[in-house]
């Protein structure tokens, strides 16, 4: 069973218990709203809501402590306030369901008792339950677990959408969504602010992200994406702040990159399209694409590496810095494929490459590179185009 506290029913559920002699040992326990050593547990097997107990917004309708684990329906309605133990949690299980509502004037309040960064650990959904949502929502003083660093954490399978929602206060991430097969059905109208970072995602959950969320204030401001195959069409839209890159992105459908987007690369990263992906980047004379790095050093980023021969494949209006750090594929653009698939395509044009460790762009024997015009390069230590 689950434990909870609703302040302003406590003396007299208290009384009720006490009544009650023939009460069987499972029955729900109502503690201390306060315990000292803060280490309330507890499980919710049936459909359960949490309501709105007190008119009052400053006061809080529930208190959790430890972690409270949802196997069953858990709805709760606008106006609810909750407060947070220290590390507590609210984890819906693969059979559980989260659904809390709040409306316009009346949202959901989920907080830590100390108004510190970090004072409790985080919403995870493991769900695959498509009605899980988080709908006009304040969630503030979260993310204080160090293994899952994020406020609110979508974990394998995991399935959620949140909307008119703010993550604020966040120690680490206010968003993760890092499972496998975890799916945010639809990210919009929310207020990510004041948070360590902002978002820790997957390459394949950027178009949930509505172009309306805003970013504000963030220690860190930009959307982190952890590099991951992507087998599926995808379109990358601009968001009001930079993507970071971590790691290697594989390509193995078709990817488009909309333009004005601006791309930082962390150390070593790389995006490799596949045989059966493509890549079209397409800026604007006015709204260039840039892809950058982490730091100003030459090779400080792997670059891009096509592997493809779908006409798709076509960087326009596109700036490329500080890549060619493979000792693999020698430049900061390589147009080639294994031996065993050595055709390839690429068109580029009105693209800027500077600073690479290596060469601007690698072309393979048996391959074809259509230079469109009005390339430049510059500081390319093996040269523009080779070999």
């Amino acid at each position: 069973m689950f434990k909870i506290v609703s302040r302003s029913l406590l003396f007299f559920l208290f009384a009720i218990a006490v009544s009650l002699s023939s009460c069987k040992e499972d029955e729900v326990i109502i503690p201390d709203p306060e315990p000292d050593d803060g280490s309330t547990k507890g499980t919710i097997y049936e459909p359960t809501t949490f309501s709105n107990i007190s008119a009052d917004p400053n006061v809080a309708d529930y208190y959790i402590t430890g972690i409270l684990s949802v196997e069953s329906e858990l709805t709760i309605d606008s106006g609810v306030v909750i407060e947070m133990g220290p590390s507590a949690g609210i984890v819906v299980k693969t059979q559980g369901t989260i659904m809390a509502l709040g409306a316009p004037g009346y949202p959901i309040t989920i907080t830590g008792k100390s108004k510190s960064r970090g004072f409790w650990n985080y919403i995870m959904v493991n769900s695959t339950d498509p009605r899980n949502e988080l709908r006009y929502v304040n969630i503030e003083y979260g993310g204080g677990d160090a293994s899952n660093n994020g406020t609110v954490f979508l974990n394998s399978g995991g399935v959620l959408s949140m909307k008119n929602c703010s993550i604020t206060n966040s120690k680490k991430y206010a968003l993760v969504a890092m499972g496998e097969n975890s799916t945010l059905n639809d990210f919009s109208d929310n207020v990510i602010e004041n948070n360590e970072s902002p978002v820790k995602i997957r390459p394949n959950q950027i178009p949930s992200i509505g172009n309306n969320t805003i970013f504000n204030n963030n220690d860190s401001s930009y959307i982190t994406i952890i590099g991951s195959n992507i087998i599926t069409p995808l379109t990358w839209d601009k968001k009001s702040i930079p993507y970071l890159f971590r790691g290697n992105t594989s390509i193995e459908s078709d990817v488009i990159i909309n333009a004005g987007i601006d791309i930082t690369f962390d150390y070593g990263s790389s995006i490799i399209i596949k045989q059966t992906g493509s890549l079209k980047a397409i800026g604007t004379s006015s709204e260039k694409i840039n892809l950058k790095s982490c730091q100003d050093i030459p090779g400080y980023w792997n670059g891009i590496v096509y592997q493809s021969r779908s006409n798709n494949n076509e960087l326009s209006n596109v700036n490329i810095q500080y890549a060619g750090g493979s000792p693999i594929y020698m430049g900061a653009i390589y147009v080639g494929g294994p031996i065993s698939y050595p055709d390839v395509f690429l068109k580029m044009s009105q693209c800027n490459i500077t600073s690479s460790a290596s060469w601007g762009v690698y072309v393979q024997q048996n391959t074809e590179f259509i230079n469109g015009g009005g390339n430049n390069f510059s500081n390319n230590i093996f040269g523009n185009v080779g070999p």
